[in-house]
């Protein structure tokens, strides 16, 4: 008996070390991916091993299996029957294009033992929330300090980009290398934010909830200066999603109020005198992004792109063309340079095909439905944080509809964890309160 005891202890403590392993690895991920990606390792291969039999049981998992066979199987045959289709397209490209899919593939199988109860999901979350707090220092030391980088440790091993800023417009990247990178990591840890504001105000303790608002404060402040179309949209599709049709009598008018205002400060059809009054309401910083805007089909460079996107599929629906040949492809038909069609679900068709596509997509949809129904139609009481869960999932596929940050390793790896973590809220329903940390 005493045996059994001390062979449960030494198992429950060897599994509360992986998963502070893998904590430790989440935090790291944003500030040092690198080495995020060595710590994770271990408990990825760990959680493989120990859920081996539960992922062969869930049918879900097989859309992936199959869909991983199906770039593999095309890797392969486009490697000995190379038909030279696309000028200065190599048929390697697709292996290397692999590493955005398979590993991560892993990492949502490796992954659902951390993220299967609501303990292990809030801890994640507050893990998340405090490897941001670094991205937003980058940002505030290169728009305040002129911090400008690249910052390199060990020998590149770790690099801070926080790239040179022209002008006062020229939107900040923090430690990323692009901005778009920037706001979508914060967009995507924001949900995770409010419900951590929720539970501090639910505990009333007003100290802690001070300190997490003054973070949220910071937060927003950091995105307005990243500058970034897509974060701001996140941030706007984060409030009813997680405070519900409460919010809609007041949230409504206010999104009304900024679209029309920049409406009216970037189009002509006002006055000057008329514009100002609706300009000064939206930072310059902002209105930027929108100087480009036309009524013309022609200016609205999405539609386009996204046309030719889709007339390239159709020449290959099956299989698609091969991973990184949609630059190529543009150029040669277009003249233009477009180094990706700004939509995931057709850039991966144009690399891997259509039935890749249907397939992968057609297992997030499956996850987003069923935990739609767990989260928001059953009503489950204190579900802060599988509300955030669910939201910064949908913000990460809004951004993905118009615009691709997914080749950014940390975000696809977010994301992973992020499905991980909604199908651990599918199978362990009624446990949802999280417990106070």
């Amino acid at each position: 008996m005493l045996l059994k005891k001390t062979l449960n202890f030494i198992e429950f403590e060897r599994k509360e070390l992986t998963f502070k392993v893998f904590l430790l690895g989440i935090f790291f991920l944003a500030s040092a991916p690198a080495v995020a990606f060595l710590i994770i390792l271990f408990p990825i291969f760990s959680g493989l091993k120990k859920n081996y039999e539960n992922l062969k049981k869930d049918n879900l998992n097989y859309l992936l299996i199959l869909a991983g066979f199906i770039m593999i199987t095309k890797s392969i045959i486009t490697s000995f029957w190379d038909t030279a289709e696309i000028t200065n397209w190599e048929p390697f490209l697709n292996w290397a294009g692999l590493a955005n899919w398979i590993p991560l593939f892993f990492i949502y199988f490796g992954a659902q033992i951390y993220v299967q109860n609501p303990k292990q999901r809030s801890l994640i979350a507050k893990a998340l929330i405090l490897g941001a707090v670094p991205v937003i220092f980058s940002c505030f030391t290169q728009y305040f300090l002129e911090w400008y980088g690249p910052y390199k440790l060990f020998n590149g091993f770790i690099v801070w980009y926080q790239r040179s800023r022209t002008d006062i417009n020229t939107p900040v990247t923090g430690l990323f290398n692009n901005p778009n990178y920037t706001g979508a990591w914060l967009a995507m840890t924001w949900p995770f934010l409010i419900a951590y504001l929720s539970q501090k105000k639910k505990e009333e303790n007003k100290l802690k909830f001070l300190v997490v608002f003054f973070l949220c404060v910071l937060f927003i402040f950091a995105i307005s200066l990243i500058n970034s179309r897509g974060a701001f949209l996140g941030i706007l599709a984060s409030i009813p999603l997680m405070f519900g049709k409460g919010v809609i009598i007041w949230f409504l008018p206010l999104v009304f109020i900024i679209f029309m205002s920049i409406i009216l400060c970037v189009l002509p059809i006002s006055s000057e005198n008329f514009k100002s009054i609706f300009c000064f309401l939206i930072p310059n910083n902002i209105l930027s992004n929108f100087n480009d805007l036309s009524l013309t089909y022609e200016n609205l460079s999405r539609f386009l792109i996204w046309e030719k996107a889709v007339n390239l599929i159709l020449d290959k629906p099956f299989f698609g063309w091969g991973a990184a040949s949609f630059p190529i492809l543009y150029f040669t038909q277009y003249g233009e340079w477009k180094g990706h069609p700004h939509n995931l679900f057709l850039e991966l068709s144009i690399s891997y095909g259509l039935i890749t596509s249907i397939l992968i997509f057609i297992f997030i949809g499956i996850l987003i439905f069923r935990t739609f129904k767990k989260i928001y139609i059953s009503k489950i009481k204190n579900n802060y944080y599988e509300k955030a869960w669910w939201t910064s999932t949908i913000i990460f596929l809004i951004h993905h509809s118009f615009d691709i940050v997914y080749f950014d390793a940390r975000i696809s790896i977010v994301f992973w964890i992020l499905l991980a973590g909604l199908k651990g809220v599918l199978d362990h329903p009624k446990n949802i309160e999280a417990t106070k940390t």
